[in-house]
């Protein structure tokens, strides 16, 4: 072949080599960017990959959660006389309930909110007793110390101290930092609470039975009276902004493990008029908790009957079970009860019979066992509320060091601890407790669960199915959007 031919022949051959090498790096560099802008979409979530690689559009996304709140409400607090002697120092002259508090303060502080019934009447003049409970101001900051942020002062000892004592103990509680509902300072003043907890607003309202100086109250002789009051209470409250609704009431049989038909009839009526949650204080010991319909099956109410006692001088040593008064029943008269048919022991431990105590008895123990009930809620992007979750912590009230001689016609404890009944925690080695007090905790536990176990696994699994539909109708609502978007196009 001639040189010159050659030569335009190799000249050729270079170039098409050099537009192979362009039109290749512009192929790779194009996949490149499309496999970019394919994995942006992908993370955003716009497109996802089918089984067999061909890229789809995801369908509508679950709504996002913005907030939480999880509010613990516990029981009564009942300084009985032997309680109140527990925290005083006698070279000092001083309160303090710190210790009685020491174990539970880190399941209570870590909550969002926390309530509690303070079942008493600070002392406005230094002058102390139980029944009437007339109480330290220290029991208040130890309740504060706890993690408590609120106290219900719509109970039947709140005037235990008189008029004087109403105003001592909300004072008192606002001086340690703790809020109040059930009573008022002033007429001008709500009757009521809204709190932000975690960005959702609960409004808090507490009643009791009977008629107390500047706090909310009822007579079960004229429930409709209290069903108006109560309505427009709830309809101030959603009117102010309230997400849900909390009603704290001091109702039903004291020592009774049952809700009566009061009980019942104003349950079902508060759930009626939109109450979220109800919570019951006053029978001293624990009662059910369980999901209540309305009427007209639009709403829902979670309704514990009773959150029993939290903190007392009520050991089963000092109560009695019935007409018998072989044990020494340190505050309780007779009238208290309806009759046990077993004798009573000053020994717990030599009670052969405490299995077969019935719901009638006062010494089978329920007095000791206090909870935390939790009631966690969630609010959604499009400000939909709805309650979550409910669980609970049982709490025993321990006494230790049982002694016969502390009042001249009294039995008591020198400590009243109460002991947080964590499962996962190792109540003895946690705690410091003797093998007969772990025993007796184990008891505590089972009394609770048993009263309440049930009927928090049906309102969680009533909960998430809720939960579910509210979802489900989401996703839908984009869907329905989507469609409606592409045949207006």
């Amino acid at each position: 072949m001639p040189p010159r031919k050659h030569a335009r022949r190799q000249k050729c051959k270079q170039t098409g080599r050099r537009v192979l090498i362009v039109l290749t790096l512009v192929l790779v560099l194009a996949l490149v960017a499309g496999g970019i802008a394919l994995l942006v979409k992908m993370i955003s979530g716009h497109v996802g990959v089918g089984e067999s690689g061909a890229t789809t559009t995801t369908g509508p996304r679950d709504p996002a959660v913005i907030a939480t709140a999880t509010l613990g409400s516990s029981g009564d607090i009942l300084v009985h006389n032997p309680v109140r002697v527990s925290g005083y120092d006698s070279a000092t002259k001083t309160f303090d309930y710190s210790d009685s508090f020491a174990f539970l303060q880190p399941y209570v502080s870590k909550l969002d909110y926390a309530v509690v019934n303070a079942e008493f009447s600070v002392s406005a003049n230094g002058s102390y007793s139980s029944l009437p409970f007339r109480v330290p101001a220290a029991i208040v900051k130890a309740l504060r110390d706890c993690g408590y942020d609120m106290g219900l002062t719509a109970n039947n000892h709140i005037a235990d101290g008189g008029t004087a004592g109403i105003k001592k103990t909300m004072e008192t509680l606002a001086e340690y930092g703790m809020d109040y509902t059930g009573s008022r300072q002033n007429t001008e003043d709500d009757r009521y609470s809204i709190k932000d907890v975690n960005g959702i607003k609960i409004g808090i309202v507490n009643y009791t039975y009977g008629s107390y100086w500047h706090t909310n109250g009822f007579s079960t002789s004229n429930l409709p009276a209290f069903y108006e009051d109560a309505g427009a209470l709830i309809a101030e409250m959603r009117n102010a902004g309230a997400e849900l609704i909390y009603l704290y009431i001091h109702w039903g049989q004291e020592y009774s493990l049952a809700p009566n038909a009061s009980q019942q009839e104003i349950a079902q009526k508060m759930c009626d008029l939109g109450v979220d949650v109800i919570i019951g204080g006053h029978p001293h010991k624990i009662q059910p908790v369980e999901l209540i319909h309305s009427t007209t099956g639009d709403h829902q109410t979670i309704c514990l009957y009773s959150s029993g006692n939290l903190l007392s001088g009520q050991q089963i040593e000092c109560m009695a079970g019935g007409t018998q008064s072989n044990s020494p029943y340190c505050y309780q008269d007779s009238w208290h009860f309806a009759g046990c048919d077993y004798p009573d022991v000053a020994d717990r431990t030599k009670d052969t019979h405490r299995l077969e105590h019935g719901t009638n008895c006062n010494d089978n123990g329920h007095t000791e066992d206090g909870v935390v009930f939790h009631v966690t809620a969630t609010k959604y992007e499009d400000g939909t509320v709805m309650i979550s979750s409910v669980d609970v912590l049982p709490v025993w009230c321990m006494g230790r060091e049982f002694v016969r001689a502390g009042y001249p016609t009294n039995s008591s404890f020198k400590e009243y601890i109460l002991i947080p009944l964590d499962k996962s925690v190792n109540w003895a080695s946690a705690y410091g407790l003797t093998e007969v007090e772990a025993t007796e905790a184990g008891y505590s536990y089972d009394r609770t669960m048993q009263l309440l176990g049930e009927g928090i696994a049906e309102i969680n699994a009533a909960c998430q199915t809720t939960i579910n539909a509210y979802v489900d109708a989401f996703k839908q609502a984009q869907l329905t959007a989507t469609t409606a978007t592409t045949t207006a196009q």
